[in-house]
């Protein structure tokens, strides 16, 4: 009986373990809302991959040409300035980038959100933002 006893709780802090290193989601998907330019929204689907984070960003209501994209510290209505990862800007509504080296509980754990700008001649004004959380 104490041998049973001892496999199950073995087997129970294992199951425990295991669950803590995948804490994390390996995929994640969050909506962006417009916020200056009524119909720009749209989703960012970040993926785990080997060498760090593929994120896609798929905009409805695009602008005309391209559109900056970024990862900043804050949230959507406090964002630092200082962008922390820059992304490959939409073109036609569509980003494709890997941030190298992070994973995406490194961006859970953080305080980061998403905002795509109207353009880089106006980079005051963010069409469409996101907080980077699980839903």
């Amino acid at each position: 009986m104490y041998a049973l006893r001892a496999a199950l709780a073995t087997f129970a802090l294992a199951a425990i373990a295991c669950a803590a290193a995948g804490a994390y989601p390996s995929t994640l998907q969050v909506k962006l809302y417009a916020q200056n330019r009524p119909g720009e929204t749209g989703t960012a689907t970040f993926e785990q991959v080997p060498n760090g984070v593929k994120v896609v960003v798929r905009m409805a209501g695009h602008g005309n040409g391209r559109e900056p994209i970024h990862i900043h510290e804050g949230t959507c209505k406090r964002l630092n300035l200082v962008p922390k990862y820059h992304l490959n800007d939409l073109l036609r509504g569509i980003s494709t980038t890997t941030i190298p080296s992070i994973t995406i509980g490194d961006l859970l754990k953080g305080n980061y959100a998403i905002d795509a700008h109207f353009s880089s001649a106006d980079m005051t004004k963010y069409a469409a933002c996101a907080q980077i959380a699980t839903p």
